[in-house]
């Protein structure tokens, strides 16, 4: 999921012509919405998905104009807030810079978010209302989620049987096709956490893309609800924390009954009962995964920094850790100045959560991704190096392999495409 990426400082004068802003100016204004945030304001275009953070003589200075007040006016207004002279055509040249005076291309249409302008086009599924998703997401359903959560927990202390390994990945007596059949519900799941985001999000009036991209070398489902940044921050919170929610309903499901199996209270296939232990074992690895990867913006990641009030604290991290280390360079120290001072603040030590998180990650690694991965490559491997053409093994193995490689080949692609739809203004 991605939320945080958009907003950022009003960049500095860029050398924009203050007169060939004015006609743009007018016909964009009523396409900007601002709306508080702490001690901050926000000014969003959300049928770009380009959000800015300014203080309150900003906002000010843009509320006038949008009544129709002249530039000198709405100076005026600014300056008396800020107690000092502001200057508005800088700002406003800060704001062109930044885009917020780009008009809407020909892909974008103006479907209302909100009631706080236009939004960006709904991908893939369109028409949940908000008051059909809202009841997933009310009192009732976050007891719900709050008890599952419970139940995990009681059940993971009290029950080590149900406690899950990397072993549980084989729930087939052929490793294999263990692999094999267990990747659907597998990328089910994932394509649920996914929707539940989504779902969160319209129930708040949030619209959103969903798309297949990547964090690092992992290929991810994503939800980009960037116009969340244009929301109350308390309102964001059941947005972040839907995928979990759903992730540990889900686990909670699988773990009561293996329970009910193991006691007898139920009857099923074995199989049945090893199947859900890998499926209970893959939610637990991704729940855990969320908050150990923090540098790769996860769910986590997004709770943390809406609660710490800021609105880019990776970018902010990554450059005050990299200033520590390194040094930075022209450029990336007047990108550091640019962000706020609440993210600036954070990232003095947020850098420790990160390295808490990388800890994790590699205790993560070494439990379960390497003696699955391991075992693989030992299966596998053998498989295609000693091939005998006619037996199901070799095929088996050879689709595993052709799964595993597909998957890392096809991050680079999905870069190289997203970098290209960025530069064509359709992916920001």
């Amino acid at each position: 999921m991605s939320a945080d990426r958009q907003v950022s400082g009003v960049p500095p004068r860029s050398g924009v012509r203050t007169a060939a802003i004015g006609a743009a100016c007018a016909s964009a204004l009523d396409l900007l919405v601002v709306s508080h945030d702490g001690d901050d304001y926000v000014l969003g275009r959300p049928d770009l998905g380009r959000y800015v953070v300014v203080p309150e003589p900003g906002a000010v200075f843009v509320t006038a104009l949008r009544a129709g007040e002249p530039v000198a006016a709405a100076t005026a207004r600014a300056s008396r807030v800020a107690g000092t002279e502001v200057d508005g055509a800088d700002f406003l040249e800060g704001l062109a810079a930044a885009g917020m005076f780009d008009m809407p291309t020909p892909t974008t249409t103006r479907e209302p978010a909100s009631g706080t302008g236009p939004a960006r086009r709904i991908r893939w599924i369109k028409g949940v209302s908000p008051s059909a998703a809202r009841p997933l997401f009310g009192p009732v359903a976050w007891s719900g989620y709050a008890l599952a959560t419970a139940t995990v927990v009681a059940l993971l202390i009290a029950v080590p049987p149900l406690r899950p390994t990397f072993e549980h990945w084989w729930w087939l007596p052929d490793p294999v096709l263990s692999v094999l059949l267990l990747l659907p519900p597998a990328w089910l799941l994932a394509g649920v956490h996914e929707a539940w985001h989504w779902l969160a999000g319209r129930s708040i009036g949030v619209p959103a893309v969903f798309r297949v991209s990547y964090r690092g070398i992992f290929l991810v489902f994503e939800t980009d609800l960037t116009q969340l940044a244009g929301t109350p921050r308390r309102l964001r919170y059941r947005v972040f924390l839907a995928g979990l929610a759903i992730d540990v309903t889900l686990l909670a499901v699988a773990l009561v009954l293996r329970l009910a199996y193991r006691t007898d209270v139920i009857s099923m296939a074995g199989w049945v009962d090893r199947l859900l232990a890998a499926l209970a074992l893959n939610l637990m690895f991704g729940m855990v995964w969320q908050w150990a990867a923090l540098v790769l913006r996860t769910d986590g990641y997004a709770l943390l920094a809406n609660a710490l009030r800021c609105h880019d604290l990776a970018r902010a991290t990554r450059l005050v850790t990299k200033d520590r280390l390194l040094g930075l360079t022209e450029g990336e120290t007047a990108e550091l100045a640019a962000i706020g001072d609440r993210d600036r603040a954070v990232a003095r030590w947020f850098g420790l959560l990160y390295l808490a998180g990388l800890v994790v990650m590699g205790w993560l690694l070494l439990r379960y991704a390497v003696p699955f991965g391991a075992s693989m490559v030992w299966w596998v491997g053998d498989n295609v190096v000693h091939p005998v053409i006619a037996s199901v093994t070799f095929w088996e193995s050879a689709a595993v392999l052709a799964v595993v490689i597909g998957q890392y080949a096809v991050v680079p692609l999905l870069a190289l495409r997203e970098r290209r739809l960025r530069r064509a203004g359709v992916l920001r």
